[in-house]
């Protein structure tokens, strides 16, 4: 039996070997003030991020949706877990993201939309969560070549969360296209994704000892001056 079962491991660890097999893998990147953990096999759609400062952000290439000649609805979404935790001697105030992309209308009832949302909780309080809904600068209407530049955003105030030493942070990013038209073309792609972490500074609370050593050089300062008056 054992032997059986070695053989089944080995024909396993075979496999995933030639098949490309991933493992799951928690990468951290290290911002100015804050820390930001993924796990590299489930981003997606987004690609692999690079940090810069306290922003977190992705070059997606193949981030899109497209109909064409009156085939209705084109969907395409992908969601993101991302833990933020915060360095010493710093607090979370917001949780920013910015979007970006480009797309093209041609043709009558043609259409094209930017969704999703940012959702945070403290790991601390899983229970307990703010929403913020991704939204487009201006609509997404301007039809004809070339293609057309579009901005969207979303913030979430967590500055009540000062106590708060690691956020849990998920992105949910939807991309939505339509045509009605027999000849017609909707096309919509994301190109940038930037997560920003807005931290402050905060007093570190003196420790018991600490504060004993204070009074203990009160009490010396006194002694000291009672000394030169007698």
């Amino acid at each position: 039996m054992r032997r059986v079962k070695k053989m089944a491991m080995g024909v396993f660890l075979i496999s995933q070997a030639l098949t490309g097999g991933a493992y799951a893998a928690d990468i951290t990147l290290t911002g100015t003030n804050v820390d930001f953990t993924y796990d590299d096999t489930l981003v997606g759609l987004f690609g692999q991020p690079t940090v810069a400062g306290d922003t977190l952000f992705f070059t997606p290439v193949d981030f899109q949706a497209q109909s064409l000649n009156g085939a209705g609805f084109a969907f395409t979404n992908d969601t993101i877990n991302i833990k933020v935790t915060a360095h010493s001697g710093w607090a979370f105030d917001s949780v920013d993201l910015l979007e970006r992309g480009d797309y093209l209308l041609l043709g009558a009832g043609s259409t094209a939309d930017v969704s999703g949302q940012v959702r945070v909780f403290d790991t601390a309080m899983p229970l307990m969560d703010l929403t913020s809904n991704i939204t487009p600068v201006s609509p997404l209407n301007l039809a004809g070549v070339p293609t057309k530049n579009w901005t969207a955003n979303a913030s979430v105030d967590v500055s009540a969360w000062n106590t708060a030493s690691t956020l849990n942070v998920t992105v949910e990013n939807l991309l939505l296209t339509s045509t009605s038209a027999p000849t017609s073309l909707a096309f919509l792609e994301k190109k940038f994704v930037g997560l920003s972490l807005g931290t402050i500074a905060v007093t570190p609370v003196p420790e018991a000892e600490t504060y004993l050593m204070m009074l203990a050089g009160l009490g010396l300062v006194g002694l000291m001056v009672s000394r030169r008056r007698m």
